[in-house]
């Protein structure tokens, strides 16, 4: 990265920082931080927040799958009555207990510029493309520096976190972090407002809601939308970009889990938190998306996690 680039991604990350409550930095072997608390990564100089050991609702019970289907069925039009059935959400459910230990998050979705570092240190590949849905130039644009990195597929995502010392986070642990213990249906609240992320909306080439226009017809900077926050301040977990996690896709266990981490192997991955391009119901905090590993994709990136050492 030149002169030029690594300017704009220290300034990128200096005004990120106005995002979230004054900083309390703290080592990432601290004995007792709190929720929220931020330890800087040395390597790419992204912000980790800090999830304190709890236990939430994991999935969707009957309310919250009738709530998804009405989001779904008021932005679909004529394609409700196929897109919206029952089955489209039967994979978050049965909604069951989940207990977790302590862990560490990324407070945004991995930049453009980040990424780049892994590339030019020989660790990372490329994105499989260098643009996004609406740019012929993305990845390697210097104004694109601080926007999420895409066309990325599982075992490069998975690769920039271990280069990084981290690591995908477990699907558990992203819902976690996006829901909390209240279990929220968004990361704000329970209530779709449509101020609050990037999602498919009046200027989104799909226009599953014309009433609102975020500004942006692809994606946007990372951290753009600071009223979207989680419970611990992790930002974009609704819209932007989607986001791998660690786990292979499988159905949803009836009982009580401790630290799940899904099945060893598998057909497909996770991805999680909707995309610039989704409707409402697919930014939902319990909406699971499958892939294989290596799919890649102009509105799919990732962010990493740590466990608490």
């Amino acid at each position: 990265m030149n002169a030029v680039r690594r300017c704009l991604a220290f300034l990128a990350c200096f005004v990120m920082s106005a995002y979230t409550p004054p900083y309390v930095t703290v080592v990432p072997t601290q004995a007792a931080p709190r929720a929220g608390n931020v330890w800087r990564r040395p390597t790419d100089k992204m912000d980790m927040l800090f999830v304190p050991p709890g236990e939430f609702l994991m999935g969707s019970d009957r309310d919250m799958a009738k709530y998804a289907r009405k989001l779904c069925q008021d932005s679909s039009g004529d394609l409700a009555i196929a897109t919206c059935r029952a089955a489209a959400f039967r994979d978050e459910q049965p909604a069951h207990r989940v207990r977790l230990d302590a862990f560490w998050i990324d407070r945004m979705e991995v930049s453009n510029g980040q990424y780049e570092s892994c590339v030019e240190a020989a660790a990372c590949d490329p994105p499989v493309l260098n643009s996004s849905f609406s740019r012929p130039g993305y990845h390697d644009d210097p104004a694109y520096e601080a926007y999420p990195v895409v066309n990325v597929d599982w075992r490069m995502a998975a690769r920039y976190c271990a280069w990084v010392g981290a690591r995908l986070p477990t699907e558990a642990q992203w819902e976690y972090a996006a829901r909390g213990p209240e279990s929220r249906i968004f990361p704000w609240g329970n209530a779709f407002e449509g101020s609050r992320l990037n999602y498919c909306d009046a200027g989104c080439a799909l226009i599953s809601d014309s009433t609102h226009d975020d500004g942006y017809p692809d994606t946007a900077p990372v951290g753009a939308f600071p009223s979207g926050a989680s419970w611990i301040g992790a930002l974009d977990m609704a819209g932007n970009v989607r986001e791998w996690v660690g786990d292979w896709l499988a159905s949803y266990p009836s009982r009580y889990a401790m630290n799940p981490s899904g099945p060893e192997t598998g057909e497909l991955k996770i991805s999680r938190g909707g995309s610039w391009y989704d409707r409402p119901d697919d930014v939902r905090s319990a909406n699971r998306g499958g892939e294989l590993p290596d799919y890649s994709r102009h509105n799919l990136g990732f962010r990493c996690a740590k466990s608490l050492e």
